[in-house]
């Protein structure tokens, strides 16, 4: 059986070699459609057939890298303009910062002899992001609000600034759709898109010259008088006024005398002048000062502030009403706060012998009316004799005084409500009678009451 099959190996070969010698002396082979096959080299090495133009450029001849390269030039040489139009000026791009998207591989794959061809361009203007933000930044304007300056010389004002506000995302969509339109012709025959606009809109203040006035309108006042006789208290009451003019009360914000004044000591200005302590009148620095705290007190319950703290005097005094006097020492103060969503401002000013303290701010409609009431009264115990040189009343005798006083509210003229607001008592004044004596008659303790002079 093995030699049978070594044999037919030996007649099989001459015959495999003879036909191998005949193929290798055939033609190329055809393709099924009988078309020449084409070899396996990179197309890159293939030439463009003749007469092919792409975007107008001639590229016939030309390998395809060769091609490509030379369409990539002329087409950067080609990208139009954009250009933004905005209030602040003009912004133009153009290559390499509008850049695009092409692929000519297609094209020259197909081109047949003789074509021409376009192929198109995506167009992109590169950091769109920044580049609109960069625009509304330039041409963004934040508004001012009219300005009001308050002192002691009155009201100054600024006016309004509206702002300008920029559409930063409709700018973005507004390049992005103008790369993509036809071009147009420039002044000097360039290529450019159609021109973009910055879409703008006026951003209106808080607060306009109108508003700012009207934040600046009287909403109270109140004046008391003083004699002129006493320069030390004048002088006092006009110097604490000034500490206080021209102030501004923010809103929300809660005011202290003690602390807009100061301490009243001589080395700070403050003169000697009658002032209440333990019940009687007598001479210390700063005497008067009340008189402005009181003035201020009333000022500010017309005005529809909210009292935070007040003291009454201990004895009535002759320039207010019972109950609507706010006295003022280094242990007790005078506070109010601006209950308002906007400032208040304080003029306190001096005349001859007055003195007069008016807030401004907004009107609210509500006006107040402050009422003093007389509950009751308290004897004063048996005057006083004093034996001396003068004869006759030396001080009057006063009864002590309950009170009360009240706060009436109205709105557009209408009485909304009553409120009571404090009930005092102030103690009576003992009189003082002097009777004149012999420098050699005898005193006795029992009906002799020798002491220094108070001052009324």
């Amino acid at each position: 059986m093995r030699k049978r099959i070594n044999l037919f190996l030996m007649l099989l070969a001459p015959v495999a070699l003879g036909a191998f010698f005949f193929l290798a002396t055939l033609p190329p082979a055809l393709t099924a459609a009988g078309e020449e096959s084409v070899s396996c080299s990179s197309l890159s090495e293939r030439r463009i057939p003749r007469g092919v133009s792409v975007n107008g450029v001639p590229v016939g001849g030309l390998k395809k890298g060769e091609a490509v390269s030379a369409l990539m030039a002329a087409e950067k040489q080609s990208v139009p303009v954009l250009c933004v139009k905005t209030p602040k000026g003009e912004y133009r791009y153009s290559y390499p910062e509008i850049d695009f998207l092409i692929d000519f591989s297609p094209t020259l794959e197909q081109a047949e002899r003789g074509k021409s061809y376009t192929t198109v361009p995506v167009y992109f203007l590169k950091g769109l992001e920044e580049k609109a933000e960069r625009i509304c930044a330039d041409n963004r304007l934040s508004p001012l609000d009219a300005c009001i300056r308050f002192s002691e010389d009155g009201f100054s004002f600024d006016g309004e600034r509206s702002g300008v506000e920029c559409d930063k995302e409709k700018l973005k969509m507004d390049i992005a759709r103008a790369l993509t339109l036809p071009k147009e012709r420039g002044e000097h025959g360039e290529g450019k898109f159609p021109t973009v606009e910055l879409s703008c809109r006026q951003k209106n203040p808080k607060i306009s010259l109108f508003e700012a006035k009207r934040n600046a309108e009287e909403i109270g006042a109140f004046t008391t008088w003083f004699s002129t006789e006493d320069t030390g208290r004048c002088s006092n009451i006009a110097l604490a006024a000034k500490k206080l003019d021209g102030l501004t009360v923010r809103a929300g914000q809660e005011f202290s005398f003690n602390a807009a004044v100061g301490a009243r000591t001589k080395k700070r200005g403050f003169k000697e002048a009658k002032i209440i302590q333990d019940g009687e009148f007598v001479t210390g620095t700063g005497g008067g000062v009340c008189q402005v705290s009181t003035t201020l007190f009333n000022a500010a319950l017309l005005s529809g502030l909210r009292v935070t703290a007040r003291s009454p005097h201990s004895l009535a005094v002759a320039y207010i009403a019972p109950s609507r006097d706010a006295m003022v020492s280094s242990a007790s103060d005078l506070k109010f706060k601006n209950p308002f969503s906007y400032p208040v401002y304080l003029s306190v000013k001096t005349g001859e012998g007055y003195l007069t303290v008016r807030f401004f701010g907004r009107k609210t409609g509500y006006e107040y009316k402050l009422e003093s009431v007389i509950t009751g009264e308290t004897d004063p115990p048996e005057p006083l004799v004093k034996y001396g040189e003068t004869e006759g009343e030396i001080r009057k005798e006063r009864k002590g005084v309950k009170s009360e006083s009240y706060l009436v509210t109205y709105f557009s003229g209408k009485f909304v409500r009553r409120e009571r607001l404090y009930a005092d008592a102030y103690a009576p004044t003992r009189g003082i009678v002097g009777k004149k004596i012999d420098n050699t008659a005898k005193k006795t303790s029992s009906n002799v009451c020798l002491f220094r002079e108070k001052m009324v």
